[in-house]
C-alpha cells in the first residue's frame, strides 16, 4: 500500500473516531507510530510489520488520545521509568474509553496486546507487555503480584474513567513499585511492546530548561481512590534498610554463575535465571575491621559455645583379649577349633574404639538487611549478623580442632540477577587474623535468595575430595526477594536446590533465628536437618546442636 492509499483509507477513519480532521502519514525511519496535534505518523510498510488490521488498531489508540488525553503535560520531576509507566496506564485508560464508547473496535486492540505480551519475562518492557494485555484483556491470565496489583487497581476505577488525576496517582505509585524492585529500564532502548501504539510524545512536554529528571525524586499525591496496601509500606521499610548501605562497586566481581530457579507453579526449572557474583567483603568495611575483629572477640566472650565431647561414630574390634561384649564370630570359630582338637585363639571379645569420619563443612551465612536488626539482652549495639559472624567463627575453630575441614560462605541478594556471594574462609584455610577481618568485614544488605546461593555453595563443597560433604545454613528468616511476592515460590525454590545438593551426595541442614519458623524451615530442609533458635543469643547452642547431629548421623 503506497503512502497515497494509505491516506486514502485511514483519513477517514481518523477523523470520524477521533471527531476532528487528521492526517495519515507514512514516515520510513520511525520504530513506532507518533501522533501529533494535526497528523498521525505511521512506519513505512518496508521497515513496520502491520498489516491494514495494526493499522487500523494504531488509528483506533491514536484516536482515543485525541478524544480522551490531556496533552503536553510537564514531565518536570519524572524520572524516566515513571513516564513510561504513566504512558502505558494512560494508554490503558483510553483504550478501555475507547472500547466502551466503540465496542467493535475490542476485535483490532487485543489481538496486539496479546501478541505483544510476554507472560513470563521480568524486564522492564516485558511487565509492559503484560501489563497491557491484563489491564484491557480480563481472560489473559497472569499471576504476577504486581501485574495483579495493577490490574485491581484499575478495575476499581473503571467507573471512573474520566479521572485523569486518579489514574496518573495509581501509576506513580505502580512505577515506584518497580523501582524498589529494582527493574532496570533504558529509555535508549525501551520501545512501547504493543506496535499498535504510538510513543506517548503527544503526552509530555519535554521542557528542555527542566533539570534532568533524576535531579528530582518521584512524589505521590494521596488524593485519589486507590489505596497501598500493607504490602506496599512493608516493601517501603525493607527499601530504606537497603537505602543505608551502599551497594557494592560492580567492578568489584570476581565470576559470574548463572543458575536454574525452580518454578512450583510451573513445575520446571528456569535455566540460567539467577545470576551468583562472586564478590570480595567491600574494601571501605575491611578499613574498619580492627574494631570489628574486637566486636568478635567481645561477643563471643558472652556467647559460649556449649562443651561437647568429640563426635564420631561408634566403632568395635572383634577379636580383642579383652572387652565389653563377646565377639559372636570369635566364639563360633572357637567351638569348631576345639570340636576338630585344635588349640582355640583365646580373642573373644569386643571393645569399643572411637573413630571419627571427618567432613569438610560449608557454613553457608545469610548476610541480608534484616540482619542488621538489634539483639535484645546482650548490649554494645550487638546486631543479628554480629551474633552470626561469631557463632560461625567459633564453630568453625571447634570443627577444624576436631579435623574437619571448614569453609564460612555468606551470601545476600539483589533480585535474581544478583546474588551476591562472599568467601570469609575457605576449605584449607586458617581462621587467622585475615579471615577474620573479612568476616568483620561483612555487611548486611540486600535479601535473602536461598536457593542460588545453595547452589553456588554446592559447587564449591563438591570440589572438595572429601566424601562426606555438609552445608549448614544460617539465616534470621525465610528466603525472599523484591522481585518475588509468591511467599512460597523461593522457599520452593530453596528445597529443590537442598534436593539437588543431597543426590549429589551433599547433607544439608540449618540453623534460622525465628520461632515462627517451623512451617517454612521445615519445607526447605525436610523434618531433622534444622534447627530454630528461637532468639539470636541461642544461636550458637543450636549451631552446636546440628553440627552434632550432622557428624554423629
Amino acid at each position: 500500500m503506497t503512502a497515497p492509499d494509505v491516506s486514502a483509507s485511514l483519513d477517514p477513519l481518523l477523523t470520524g473516531l477521533a471527531g476532528s480532521g487528521m492526517t495519515v502519514a507514512t514516515a520510513p525511519r520511525l520504530r513506532r507510530p507518533v501522533l501529533t496535534t494535526t497528523h498521525l505518523l505511521i512506519p513505512a510498510l518496508d521497515t513496520y510489520t502491520a498489516s491494514y488490521a495494526t493499522q487500523r488498531a494504531v488509528v483506533a489508540h491514536a484516536a482515543a488520545h485525541l478524544r480522551y488525553s490531556p496533552r503536553a503535560q510537564p514531565s518536570r520531576g519524572l524520572k524516566p521509568l515513571s513516564v513510561a509507566v504513566i504512558a502505558a496506564i494512560e494508554d490503558a485508560r483510553v483504550d478501555s474509553l475507547m472500547l466502551r464508547d466503540c465496542p467493535g473496535v475490542r476485535a483490532w486492540l487485543l489481538p496486539a496486546l496479546r501478541e505483544a505480551a510476554d507472560p513470563h519475562g521480568l524486564s522492564f518492557r516485558a511487565m509492559m507487555s503484560r501489563l497491557g494485555a491484563a489491564l484491557l484483556d480480563d481472560d489473559w491470565p497472569d499471576d504476577n503480584y504486581w501485574v495483579d496489583k495493577a490490574r485491581r487497581g484499575f478495575a476499581a476505577l473503571r467507573t471512573r474513567l474520566h479521572d485523569y488525576a486518579a489514574f496518573r496517582e495509581m501509576a506513580s505509585i505502580l512505577a515506584n513499585d518497580l523501582g524498589q524492585m529494582r527493574v532496570r529500564f533504558d529509555a535508549n532502548d525501551y520501545a512501547v511492546p504493543a506496535l499498535y501504539r504510538d510513543d506517548n510524545s503527544f503526552l509530555w512536554d519535554h521542557d528542555p530548561s527542566t533539570p534532568p529528571p533524576d535531579a528530582d525524586p518521584l512524589t505521590l499525591a494521596a488524593t485519589s481512590g486507590y489505596q497501598r496496601s500493607d504490602r506496599d509500606d512493608d516493601a517501603d521499610e525493607r527499601d530504606e534498610s537497603i537505602a543505608e548501605v551502599p551497594r557494592p562497586a560492580q567492578t568489584n566481581e570476581l565470576s559470574r554463575t548463572a543458575y536454574p530457579e525452580w518454578d512450583y507453579r510451573l513445575e520446571l526449572a528456569r535455566q540460567d535465571w539467577c545470576t551468583v557474583i562472586e564478590r570480595p567483603p567491600a574494601a571501605q568495611a575491611i578499613m574498619h575491621a580492627a574494631a570489628a575483629q574486637s566486636d568478635l572477640q567481645r561477643l563471643g566472650s558472652r556467647l559460649a559455645l556449649p562443651h561437647r565431647q568429640r563426635l564420631s561414630r561408634d566403632r568395635r574390634l572383634r577379636r580383642q583379649l579383652e572387652g565389653e561384649s563377646l565377639d559372636l564370630d570369635a566364639a563360633v570359630t572357637v567351638m569348631i577349633d576345639r570340636r576338630l582338637g585344635l588349640a582355640p585363639e583365646p580373642r573373644l571379645f569386643l571393645r569399643p574404639a572411637r573413630g571419627t569420619p571427618h567432613f569438610s563443612i560449608l557454613l553457608l551465612v545469610d548476610a541480608s538487611a534484616s540482619t542488621n536488626d538489634p539483639v535484645t539482652g546482650i548490649g554494645g549495639g550487638t546486631t543479628v549478623l554480629d551474633v552470626e559472624r561469631t557463632a560461625t567463627a567459633m564453630l568453625a575453630h571447634a570443627a577444624a580442632e576436631c579435623g574437619h575441614r571448614v569453609a564460612i560462605h555468606a551470601f545476600s541478594s539483589d533480585t535474581r540477577e544478583a546474588v551476591n556471594y562472599f568467601r570469609l574462609l575457605d576449605f584449607g584455610d586458617r581462621l587467622d587474623g585475615s579471615a577474620r577481618t573479612r568476616l568483620g568485614a561483612l555487611a548486611g544488605r540486600f535479601s535473602t535468595r536461598i536457593g542460588a546461593a545453595l547452589r553456588h555453595a554446592t559447587t564449591c563443597v563438591m570440589d572438595e575430595p572429601n566424601p562426606h560433604r555438609a552445608i549448614v545454613i544460617v539465616t534470621d528468616g525465610e528466603p525472599s526477594d523484591v522481585d518475588v511476592f509468591d511467599r512460597r515460590y523461593l522457599a520452593e525454590d530453596a528445597r529443590a536446590a537442598a534436593q539437588a545438593a543431597r543426590r549429589a551426595g551433599v547433607a544439608v541442614c540449618g540453623v534460622t533465628i525465628d520461632a515462627g519458623a517451623a512451617p517454612y524451615i521445615r519445607t526447605i530442609l525436610g523434618h531433622g536437618n534444622f534447627c530454630i533458635a528461637d532468639t539470636a543469643r541461642a544461636l550458637p547452642a543450636q549451631l552446636s546442636a546440628i553440627y552434632a547431629r550432622l557428624v554423629s548421623n
